[in-house]
Formats: structure tokens, C-alpha cells, sequence
């Protein structure tokens, strides 16, 4: 076999129908896989026995002091719960797709450290070829990988699931969360389970009092993308913006009224009763403009161009009886800590309008999803868990933070 595959290196497509059809099957390969084996074929030995490793003390002492590691602790007794439970084998990775922590099962370890999927285990494309973590990395969302679909036959009777953890600063995918098993134990719904995790992650990542500040000045107007439902971060023309929590209330709360408003009338929704004067309002708008550019117009205040602001797409989401597409864009509290009488207002609305719905649905996967970005609503826990298959392996995850809080 190896002679054959030797042969047919740098040949992607006869590499693919010699694979496949060694597995008994004939399919044709998903366009994102096909494209990962073209890349590899040109790079990677097809019989690779092993992952290159690096030194692992190194990688996983790097890992726990950056800011990823600091955010991920959040969800490391979840994934030491799942893995336990279903012996699953977890990982997460730094930037470069290298392990700097695992946790797995008794069997499932044994077999991820036959192939260094290990601590120090390099599992870029480069490294390795197609897989799932590598793939979730480069394209920047979550990826799963079957099987034959793994470029090495090494994990070939494997299946993987991961999802990026994208930065709310800059946008770029800082590492891997993955979770992996026999092909035995296929289960779509884990895919679920590490995309919610990367998000929990992401929000811990925006807290980070320790971020690096981004400063970015753009000359020309561009579209305005807005995020402040949990993690919060503003951009244009997909450019990150750092702005104060001043100046995000003053966009989340135009981002609500398409119609524009007065002076006097965006200062009462932000401001309130607070003792404060129309002309430190306008300044603060002339300085929010100076950021971002001339995304916001006057006479009246409004936003102008294309704007995508999460919580207005929620709440259309909602409108619509799209509780999918909601729960997928809400990952918690409007602007959680502003005192701005319009966003506590439309904050409190949100978070009842959204737990009504998905609770009333009964919905476990809907509830499963909630779950992970309202931690502290021990509630919507219990009837998940209440709601979700005897067998799922998230089970574990569940009743950690219903335990937890």
C-alpha cells in the first residue's frame, strides 16, 4: 500500500479515488477537504507515520501565560467532563495548530498517543495534511473530518470535530478547540458542543483586561460591524476599531433607531438623568467619527451605509420566529455592565424574550446552545439536561454548569 500511495503523491484527485475506494466507498470529496488534499499532496508525505512534536514543556508553559490559555480555563473542566464520559479524546491548540493541552479518556488516549496526537503535536496542514483541526484553523469555522477525509491514513478510522477561537480584536483564529473519537463513535452534536465552548472562550478573550489595545484610524466610510451581545468589538471594511464603553453605547443605541436622532434625544437614551452637557456629547460623537470614519451622520445622529449589529439581528431573528439564527447570534448580555437607560431597557428585553422562546420550544439542542452563553442561568441547564438523549455525550457538560451555578 505505501508503494502505491508513494506513487500517486502530489496527485490529489488520484489520491483521493485510491483512498476512498480502500474504504469502500466512492464519494466525491467536500469542496473545503478536496482543497485541504490538493495543498497537501504538494507538501506532505501521504504515509506519514507520525505528527512532528515539539518540545511539549515549552509549548503548554507558552500556552498558560498568553492570553488564549487565561481564557480557556473557562471551559477546561467541561471538556475534562465530556471526554471523561464518552472516552473522547479534547485538545486545544495555539496558533500554530500545536497541542498545549489535552484531556481524553483511557482508551482514546492510549490511541491519540499513538499518532502524537499529544502535548506538543504539531497538527497543521503542513504537518500532517487534511484534519480538522487544521482545517477549522485556516478556514476560520468550525470543520469536521471523517475518516478516509484525513489526509493521513494514520487516523483514518477517526473522526474530528473543531472549531476555531477567532480573536474579538483582530478577527484572526488564535487556536483550535477539538474533540475527537473513533469512527465507531460518530456524533454530529459534538460539533455543537466545541463551537459553544470557542465562544465561551472568545468572551473571556474580550474581557481580558490584558489585551492589546488595537488603534486603527480609517480615512474613508466603510461598513460598520457591530458586536455587543457578550464579547464586545467594533470594526469597518473588517477593519478592528478600539472604542470606550461610552462610545459603544452611543453606537449600539443608534444602531437601534435607522430613523436617527436628535442631540437631545441620543443624549437622554444614553445619558439618562446624569448631569451631563450637550456640547460633551457632541465631542464625544466628534471623536467616535474621527475613529471610525464617516459612518456616523448628523442631523440627525444615525449610522449610515451597511451596518450589521448583532443584537438588532437577534431581535429581527426573534421577530421572525427564527429561534436557530437567533440563538447562533446571541452570546449573552447586551453591553452587560452599561447603566444606559435605552440599553438596560432593550438588554432585559432580549435576554426574557430569547429564554422564553427557547424554553418554551423544548428544543434540547436550542436549550444545549442557550445554556453556554447564560452560565449563570441554572434554569435553562436543568431543562436542557432534562430534554437532552440519554446517550448524548454532552450530558456531562450540562451538568457541570447546572453543579456550577
Amino acid at each position: 500500500m505505501n508503494r502505491e500511495l508513494k506513487e500517486r503523491r502530489g496527485d490529489a484527485e488520484a489520491l483521493w479515488r485510491y483512498v476512498v475506494g480502500a474504504h469502500g466507498s466512492t464519494s466525491a470529496a467536500r469542496p473545503e477537504v478536496f482543497a485541504s488534499w490538493q495543498r497537501s499532496a504538494q507538501a506532505v508525505p501521504v504515509d506519514l507515520a507520525l505528527a512532528p512534536m515539539v518540545d511539549p514543556v515549552t509549548a503548554t508553559a507558552q500556552f498558560a501565560e498568553s492570553r488564549l490559555g487565561r481564557a480557556s480555563r473557562v471551559i477546561l473542566d467541561d471538556l475534562r467532563d465530556v471526554t471523561a464520559d464518552g472516552d473522547l479524546v479534547a485538545a486545544l491548540t495555539d496558533e500554530t495548530v500545536t497541542i498545549t493541552w489535552l484531556a481524553g479518556g483511557r482508551r482514546m488516549r492510549r490511541n491519540a498517543d499513538a499518532v502524537n496526537f499529544a502535548l506538543g503535536g504539531c497538527w497543521s496542514e503542513g504537518s500532517v495534511g487534511t484534519n480538522a483541526l487544521a482545517l477549522a484553523h485556516e478556514l476560520g469555522r468550525p470543520a469536521t473530518v471523517f475518516s478516509a477525509e484525513h489526509y493521513a491514513p494514520m487516523v483514518h478510522d477517526w473522526v474530528c470535530y473543531s472549531a476555531p477561537i477567532i480573536d474579538p480584536l483582530d478577527g484572526r483564529s488564535l487556536g483550535v478547540i477539538d474533540v475527537s473519537s473513533l469512527w465507531s463513535k460518530f456524533n454530529p452534536s459534538l460539533l455543537t458542543m466545541v463551537r459553544a465552548l470557542a465562544r465561551n472562550v472568545e468572551y473571556e478573550l474580550a474581557r481580558d483586561p490584558m489585551a492589546a489595545v488595537v488603534v486603527d484610524s480609517p480615512e474613508s466610510r466603510g461598513d460598520l460591524v457591530l458586536r455587543v451581545l457578550g464579547a464586545s468589538s467594533v470594526s469597518v471594511n473588517g477593519r478592528p476599531i478600539r472604542v470606550s464603553p461610552r462610545q459603544l453605547e452611543l453606537l449600539a443605541v443608534l444602531a437601534m433607531h435607522d430613523e436617527g436622532l436628535t442631540l437631545d434625544e441620543l443624549t437622554a437614551l444614553v445619558y439618562g438623568d446624569q448631569p451631563i452637557s450637550l456640547t460633551t456629547v457632541k465631542a464625544e460623537l466628534s471623536h467616535l467619527r474621527q475613529l471610525i470614519g464617516e459612518v456616523i451622520a448628523s442631523r440627525p445622529y444615525r449610522l449610515t451605509g451597511r451596518v450589521d449589529a448583532d443584537h438588532v439581528r437577534v431581535l429581527r431573528a426573534l421577530a421572525s420566529g427564527d429561534l436557530n439564527a437567533a440563538v447562533e447570534l446571541y452570546r449573552g448580555s447586551l453591553l452587560a455592565s452599561s447603566e444606559s437607560p435605552e440599553i438596560a431597557s432593550w438588554r432585559h428585553q432580549i435576554d426574557v424574550a430569547i429564554r422564553n422562546a427557547v424554553t418554551r420550544s423544548r428544543n434540547p439542542e436550542l436549550l444545549y446552545r442557550l445554556s453556554a452563553c447564560c452560565p449563570d442561568d441554572g434554569d435553562v441547564a436543568e431543562l436542557a439536561l432534562a430534554l437532552m438523549a440519554p446517550d448524548d455525550v454532552r450530558r456531562g457538560v450540562v451538568a457541570g454548569r447546572r453543579v456550577r451555578y
